[in-house]
């Protein structure tokens, strides 16, 4: 009784602990229990930025996001298996309880290249983000985009621009000379990643864009 009172205690005084109790709490139970939607209906009355979601399958407690977000990430994982997992490793690893915002924006890339590679690279064996952008880049004309009004903005270069931050902005990848360049991705960076890539992913694996 001592020990559970200690317990008590400690996650009482200690916000994150409380919350990493629940979280353990919630993968032990299956996706659907009626005690995860109890939580969740007292996690929204009460504002809460967190909320009951799955996380590598299991339930587990997430960032609280808009839902149109939310929706539209699920739907944009069901368009392709391969993508989708990776997209789903990148949500994860950007909005969970047990967040790492490095490897966030890695399985966001590694999901634009699975989704992406069939359309731009289909022969290549070793597809990458960084050789599909300049295959897009050099010849552009190669594919259709369902946007093909060029208003303030060509189309296919915003298409171009949107892979092009996605890419160059994963500096982690390789170890910068500069002694004061950051040696990780930031959550900030990873979150706009996630989100970056989720439209990506969608555009490319709903058949927006297309080799001609």
């Amino acid at each position: 009784m001592n020990g559970l009172a200690s317990f008590r205690v400690a996650l009482y005084t200690d916000p994150d602990a409380f919350l990493g109790a629940v979280d353990l709490a919630l993968s032990e139970l299956k996706p659907g229990d009626q005690a995860c939607q109890q939580l969740e209906t007292i996690l929204e009355e009460a504002a809460s930025v967190w909320r009951v979601g799955i996380v590598a399958g299991k339930p587990g407690l997430v960032e609280r996001i808009d839902a149109t977000v939310q929706l539209a990430a699920e739907a944009t994982g069901a368009l392709d298996a391969r993508a989708g997992r990776l997209l789903a490793d990148a949500w994860k690893h950007a909005f969970s309880m047990h967040r790492d915002p490095s490897a966030a924006y890695r399985y966001a890339v590694r999901a634009v290249e699975a989704a992406a590679a069939p359309v731009i690279s289909p022969k290549d064996s070793l597809p990458t983000l960084g050789k599909m952008i300049s295959a897009f880049r050099d010849k552009p004309d190669k594919w259709d985009f369902y946007f093909k009004v060029d208003s303030t903005a060509a189309p296919k270069a915003v298409l171009l621009g949107m892979m092009q931050i996605l890419w160059t902005n994963e500096y982690t990848r390789h170890v910068d000379p500069d002694v004061q360049a950051p040696l990780y991705v930031s959550q900030g960076e990873a979150e706009s990643a996630v989100v970056l890539a989720l439209s990506l992913v969608n555009w490319f694996a709903s058949g927006a864009v297309t080799p001609k």
